[in-house]
């Protein structure tokens, strides 16, 4: 049997400095930079990875991993970035609550510009709670993921993710890859059935 790609395009979103570029590093399997360094306006990344599918088997994905800026003077040139993307990663970082209280405005700035995919929440940084006092829980996570799915009226899973350590990244993109393909297969039926 032979495998076929899918190619996905999907964006990596949030405020500034809350480990976008990191947690795609990380998953191209570069080591973790200390220095940050701001994106600007966007970058992209390219990573073929099998990943096994829930009822279906493996499929070879060829990502394309688009970071955008989370600075706001790059919100005018942002939403031409998010044509085409079929799923996020919705970052914030749990030692920065404002990042947490912006995750609904990045939930609805996708929606707005790339339609109703699948979004990943991610609560970064878990390394910095041993550290850093008042960093935001697991369960404030999970409520601030119940409130991104009714923006984007559908479930929104939540992973907790140190790009520093390595924890978590590759299942952050599984459990995107998988609702990304439970959704395209929904979007082929659905077109079957107007047929």
């Amino acid at each position: 049997m032979t495998t076929k790609e899918v190619l996905i395009k999907i964006v990596l979103i949030g405020d500034g400095a809350v480990g976008k570029t990191s947690i795609a590093k990380r998953y191209l399997g570069k080591e973790f930079e200390h220095e940050y360094i701001m994106t600007v306006g966007v970058d992209f990344f390219k990573k073929k990875s099998k990943i096994a599918i829930e009822n279906v088997g493996e499929i070879d994905f060829v990502w394309h991993i688009w970071d955008l800026s989370g600075q706001p003077h790059w919100r005018h040139v942002r939403p031409t970035f998010y044509r085409g993307a079929r799923g996020a990663l919705l970052v914030f970082d749990v030692a920065n609550k404002a990042s947490y209280d912006d995750a609904p405005e990045w939930a609805k700035e996708f929606v707005k510009n790339a339609g109703r995919y699948p979004i990943v929440l991610i609560g970064n940084k878990i390394d910095l709670r041993e550290s850093v006092p008042d960093c935001t829980t697991k369960d404030e996570g999970e409520a601030l993921a119940r409130r991104v799915a009714q923006i984007v009226d559908t479930d929104v899973p939540y992973i907790e993710t140190s790009a520093k350590l390595g924890i978590n990244i590759e299942d952050a993109f599984t459990l995107l890859a998988n609702l990304v393909f439970k959704k395209i297969m929904d979007e082929i039926k659905a077109e079957r059935e107007k047929s």
